[in-house]
């Protein structure tokens, strides 16, 4: 009986996929904060957001990092691969709610929150398919 792995596969183009746009945005964030808070957010940049700038942008390559190693272990069908991916959409989904609630803009909720809800529903696969594998 041949083995299913359309969950598992969906699981780490996701989180590939997500794991390019963090890299791009934090990379964006550390090599030219002016550019990237007037291109990505519509703010001028003075040099109060400098930390700011920074804390984030190493905060989305340590949130890449995360992905990579949730995309890696689950490649090698360790279920903390799963576990990471899942922690991960949490992660996604309360900021987006949270970042809504806190500003109202839609943005978040629509964006991260989605996001973060894809990942969870294909880790939650990914996991189904890997037991049947594991036993």
């Amino acid at each position: 009986m041949k083995e299913r792995k359309i969950g598992r596969r969906i699981f780490i183009i996701i989180l590939t996929l997500q794991a390019i746009f963090e890299l791009v945005i934090g990379g964006s964030l550390l090599i030219d904060l002016p550019a990237t808070l007037k291109a990505g957010f519509g703010i001028t940049h003075t040099s109060d957001f400098d930390i700011i700038g920074l804390a984030l942008g190493l905060y989305l390559l340590l949130l890449t990092g995360l992905m990579i190693l949730s995309i890696v272990w689950t490649i090698k069908r360790n279920f903390s691969g799963i576990t990471l991916g899942i922690i991960i959409g949490v992660f996604l989904f309360l900021f987006g709610v949270m970042s809504f609630f806190k500003t109202g803009e839609t943005g978040g909720l629509l964006g991260d929150s989605i996001r973060g809800v894809i990942t969870v529903v294909f880790a939650y696969l990914a996991n189904k398919e890997l037991k049947k594998v594991n036993g």
